[in-house]
């Protein structure tokens, strides 16, 4: 640490004139390791003597240079600038050479972004790029510029063995000329998304052996032309958002042996089936390859083929388990035939926003699978064959179609789900639910059907923790049956059409631990509706047509900490009627007009409540005193806001109305200051009145004193 700060001065003392490279902007990060932020140009700026030209340290210089003028190497030291082993430059320099490269030698991490370049200039003579020096280069990064012709723009006298990373996304590109990248074996990922280009051709990429990651995404390629044959490295290749139709066989090969093949947003039509089996031998065990096809015109997804599947296996002698994510979504299929997936080994499968009308295939193709996506089809029925297997199964959607039950009789041998999709169907009655959840807790969630009775009856749903029955047409929450679900803890039953509750209305489990009833019809709860429901923690009732809450309401409820009956129409409100909810924390009265809040059922509450009043009509005085109990710890409930108010009558944000004093003499506004000054005039009263009753108490022993002594005197002179 004291070698690090020694560091730090002395590049500060050997500085203090460097008027473009700030004082407070030179950091020594380590043992000859410096970050330095330079405006406009770079001077005066000088290493420690040890760092210098040293062999014995690992010396690391990062200059960042703002509002960077393209000369800016014109009188900077030249020993300075070859021992930048980082520079990110910031400027505007249409037409440029990049002549400040000439001398840094060192410079491994080069990153030219957004610097409207659109043309570099090359040494036409030399017959050599801006980059020729650059030995040590690993990282060339240009993009975000405006650059159309980079035929010569990586050139070097001496081949770089670094290089590991070129970027020239979003820039102008058309063509990839053939040499382009030729003396570029060692570089790992390549970006080249974002452009203009229409064609690829073999040259430009056959000598790139290492190649990892290509991205091509986001140009106009129409067709790939046997480009990526010889990329026998490559990992992950992206094609997304491009004009292909269809893949080529000579780079099929290539294209097997990747962990990521994305050529979604494409014009492609029908399917290779060589396109889905996986050359197993250089993954490692557990490597999850991705296939995304979506947003594309595919209608059909064919059987891959016997002879496919037996060159596959002939070619993989000893297969290690590599699982696929495929994704078919937003495409047009009708239809996929039964052994489509074979030789897949798929983890995940999304086939949303198609035509199916049915599904079926070959289980043993869907052990391993985890994710399914059905949403946005046509499917009224699934058959217990295509799911007998899946055993691993964890996220099922089957959203948006037109299922009239739940396929329970499918979904038998799964004993992993964790969360079910099924909204927006046409089921208007379930009387069974025979599916088991993963040991940690399923969600179901049944909203947006037509659904208005359920019943799911003892050792069915096993395991099943989180309900959704929002917006159906539940009219009678009688009809809600789930008292053998001993494992469910939330309930959500909003925006729905519940008149009422009453003592048997809610055949809800004890468990239950959050209850949502918001946006229904109910005018009307009944005392002990909730009797039942002792571990019940949260309970809304919001955004319904309640006027009165009658005593015992609540009842039965202990251990519930959170109540939201916000946006009704209580008007008045005993707050006796809460004193069943002795843990209560957190009331929403929000918006229902209150006009009269009797509060003293809480000047015995044992904790905080906080109660919002948002929206409401509740007197100043009222409030006032409220505040006051609260803040002198003679209450415990504390009146607050949710969104504090600005404007109108309020004391400390929350709205108030003011009140008429007397109805025979004028009216008399009372606000906040007011009442804060008669407050403090009766404390300033009790105050003296006390100093008073004390002065007047002395006064007393004082007289009492004085005539004990002259009592005394004359006993003596006697």
């Amino acid at each position: 640490m004291k070698e690090v700060i020694t560091l730090l001065v002395i590049l500060i003392s050997a500085s203090f004139v460097a008027g473009n490279c700030p004082l407070d902007q030179m950091h020594a990060i380590g043992l000859c390791s410096y970050r330095i932020v330079c405006i406009n140009t770079i001077k005066d700026v000088k290493l420690h003597s040890d760092c210098q030209g040293s062999s014995n340290y690992d010396v690391k210089v990062d200059v960042t240079l703002q509002n960077a003028s393209e000369t800016f190497h014109i009188g900077a030291d030249p020993e300075f600038l070859a021992m930048i082993t980082t520079l990110t430059v910031h400027g505007n320099w249409p037409r440029t050479d990049l002549s400040f490269l000439e001398d840094m030698y060192r410079l491994r991490n080069l990153y030219i972004v957004n610097n409207n370049i659109q043309q570099i200039i090359t040494n036409d003579i030399e017959q050599s790029g801006p980059f020729r020096n650059l030995v040590s280069i690993e990282v060339i990064d240009l993009s975000h510029n405006q650059i159309s012709n980079i035929g010569e723009l990586f050139q070097f006298e001496i081949r770089p063995s670094s290089m590991q990373s070129i970027s020239l996304a979003y820039n102008s590109i058309v063509e990839v000329p053939g040499d382009t990248f030729g003396e570029l074996s060692s570089l790992i990922e390549l970006d080249l998304s974002h452009n203009f280009i229409r064609e690829l051709r073999e040259e430009p990429f056959c000598n790139l052996t290492h190649l990892k990651t290509l991205r091509l995404n986001n140009n106009k390629i129409k067709y790939l032309n046997g480009a990526l044959k010889n990329l026998y490295n490559l990992r992950h290749l992206y094609l997304t958002s491009n004009q292909i139709q269809k893949i080529d066989m000579e780079s099929i090969n290539t294209i097997n042996h990747l962990e990521t093949f994305d050529i979604s947003k494409n014009l492609i039509e029908k399917i290779d089936p060589t396109l889905f089996p996986r050359h197993w031998k250089h993954f490692n065990n557990g490597t999850i390859c991705k296939i995304l096809l979506s947003d594309n015109y595919i209608t059909h997804v064919p059987n891959v083929s016997i002879e496919i599947a037996e060159r596959f296996r002939r070619n993989s002698i000893t297969p290690k388990l590599a699982y696929t994510k495929l994704d078919l979504s937003n495409n047009s299929i009708t239809h996929i035939e039964y052994n489509a997936f074979s030789l897949l080994e798929l983890k995940s499968v999304d086939l949303s926003n198609n035509k199916l009308t049915d599904f079926i295939v070959n289980p043993k193709d869907l052990i391993y699978v985890r994710y399914l996506n059905l949403s946005g089809n046509y499917l009224n029925r699934l058959y217990y064959e295509s799911f007998s297997s899946m055993h691993s199964l964890q996220n099922f959607d089957l959203s948006h179609n037109y299922m009239e039950y739940f396929p329970d009789q499918s979904l038998s041998n799964t004993q992993n789900l964790k969360y079910v999709n099924l909204t927006f169907n046409d089921i208007l009655e379930l009387h069974s639910l025979r599916i088991t959840f993963h040991p940690e807790g399923g969600y179901l969630d049944l909203s947006n059907n037509g659904l208005s009775a359920l019943i799911i009856p003892d050792n069915e749903a096993i395991g099943l923790r989180e309900l959704v029955l929002s917006h159906n047409n539940i009219s009678d929450a009688y009809l809600i049956r789930l008292t053998d679900q001993h494992d469910l803890t939330r309930l959500d039953m909003s925006y729905n059409y519940i008149l009422e509750l009453d003592e048997s209305s809610l055949q809800l489990p004890e468990k239950l631990g959050v209850l949502d009833l918001s946006f229904n019809d109910i005018y009307r709860i009944a005392p002990s509706a909730f009797n039942r429901m002792s571990n019940l923690k949260t309970l809304r009732l919001s955004h319904n047509n309640l006027k009165i809450i009658d005593h015992g309401v609540f009842r039965g409820l202990t251990s519930l900490l959170n109540l939201d009956l916000s946006f009704n129409q209580i008007g008045q409100l005993d707050s006796k009627v809460f004193m069943d909810l002795q843990y209560l924390s957190l009331l929403s009265l929000r918006h229902n007009g209150l006009n009269v809040l009797d509060s003293d059922g809480w000047l015995s509450y044992k904790q905080d409540l906080t109660v919002y009043l948002d929206g409401n009509n509740l007197s100043c005085q009222w409030l006032a005193k409220a505040l006051t109990d609260f803040s002198r710890g003679y209450s415990k409930m504390n009146p607050t806001v949710l969104e504090t108010v600005m404007v109108g009558t309020s004391i400390q944000g929350i709205p108030c109305e003011q009140e008429v004093q007397n109805y025979e003499k004028p009216k008399y506004l009372a606000d906040e200051r007011l009442l804060i000054v008669s407050q403090k005039i009766l404390e300033a009263v009790q105050e003296q009145t006390s100093l008073m009753k004390r002065f007047m108490w002395h006064a007393i022993l004082h007289e009492a004193e004085q005539r004990n002594a002259r009592n005394v005197s004359r006993f003596y002179f006697r």
